[in-house]
């Protein structure tokens, strides 16, 4: 029986979005594409595994890989959620892509009012059917995820390599590992779910079960449209700024994800001192890249690029600023550098006092 289930309770109901990436696609002569048979096949199979009864409600927003999905294909899933009472729902699973699926997980973050209900990103190494795919482990456990835990909040649930299949909060999602197509979050992962349950990961920068079982009620600012006008520059020895013309193109803000310090060049020679781009283009808002504590010590470039104009943000994943970036830029409630700085579905890596548990 299903955790807080009677006999007499109703079947829980799970609204599926399908937006195909590996999950539902197929392998025909050696190209794997979007296939929409591949969804029943995963209900099919999914049926027969003996689990308890589930009344899935299918809707999709659209059906690509997601290495085609742009900020637009964000807009579609928040405004597809936002048709339904999601009060009517145990919870929320969308299959996507892997290569855009963190993404797509920050987006959910900024764009939708903190949920009631576990809302979850699904995703696959293989098409269904292939040898090693995980895509039935990842959906399955979603399903479990979902009916057992009724955790409020943005998830991803992922089977790496290792055959343990991770939480991961959507907000702290990584671009997966190119060599074994494994996930990480950025810090730990919320956790590993087994038969046992969700299995927290002891770390303080997670937040804590009490926090994510009651969250805060908070209305996220209005996107009508993006406008693609961010662009991101990760810094590499000997990036050439002068190939990078900003003055004759729509761009507001730069994403520059620097090295590990936050640290950059800043005394490069014919266009490779980021600190001279930074201060040739004060039309723009240059956002620096991760640093860990400003108000401590930090290295003579990082002050340098501050100086020059550069905006430092904390302990944030380059995906979910970028994502967020997006948002920023295309709301009208906030100024963008007070959006930035809000934090929305625990975006920022923090450490709390406070550890995981077996739940």
């Amino acid at each position: 029986m299903l955790k807080g289930q009677s006999t007499m309770e109703t079947t829980p109901k799970i609204l599926i979005l399908l937006t195909g990436g590996t999950i539902g696609s197929a392998v025909n002569d050696g190209c794997i594409d979007v296939d929409s048979s591949r969804s029943n096949d995963l209900f099919s199979i999914y049926k027969n595994l003996g689990k308890p009864t589930v009344d899935f409600e299918v809707f999709r927003p659209y059906n690509m890989l997601s290495e085609n999905a742009e900020p637009k294909h964000w807009l579609q899933i928040i405004k597809t959620l936002q048709s339904y009472n999601l009060k009517n729902y145990t919870g929320v699973i969308i299959a996507h892509g892997s290569d855009t699926l963190p993404y797509t997980g920050a987006a959910l973050c900024y764009g939708i009012d903190s949920p009631s209900i576990p809302i979850l990103l699904v995703a696959a190494n293989f098409a269904i059917g292939e040898t090693n795919s995980n895509a039935l482990a990842n959906f399955s456990a979603g399903v479990d995820f979902i009916c057992n835990l009724q955790l409020p909040g943005f998830y991803t649930i992922y089977e790496n390599s290792d055959h343990k299949t991770y939480v991961h909060l959507a907000s702290r999602l990584l671009e997966a590992d190119w060599l074994k197509d494994d996930f990480t979050s950025f810090g730990e992962p919320l956790g590993i779910f087994d038969s046992r349950g969700l299995c927290s990961t002891p770390s303080p920068q997670n937040p804590s079960m009490l926090k994510l079982y009651n969250p805060t009620l908070d209305d996220v600012p209005c996107i009508k449209e993006f406008r693609n006008e961010i662009l991101a520059l990760r810094a590499y020895p000997g990036l050439n700024y002068l190939c990078i013309d900003l003055k004759n193109r729509p761009i507001r803000a730069v994403l520059h994800s620097q090295y590990h310090c936050g640290s950059g060049n800043v005394l490069g020679e014919n266009g490779t001192a980021l600190t001279d781009f930074i201060k040739n283009n004060p039309q723009v808002d240059h956002y620096l890249i991760s640093y860990k504590n400003i108000s401590g010590d930090l290295y003579a470039s990082c002050h340098q690029l501050i100086a020059a104009g550069g905006i430092p943000l904390e302990n944030i994943s380059f995906e979910a600023a970028l994502t967020k970036l997006n948002f920023a830029y295309n709301q009208q409630e906030y100024s963008p550098q007070n959006y930035m700085q809000r934090e929305f579905f625990y975006e920022f890596v923090r450490k709390t006092p406070e550890d995981g548990y077996v739940i």
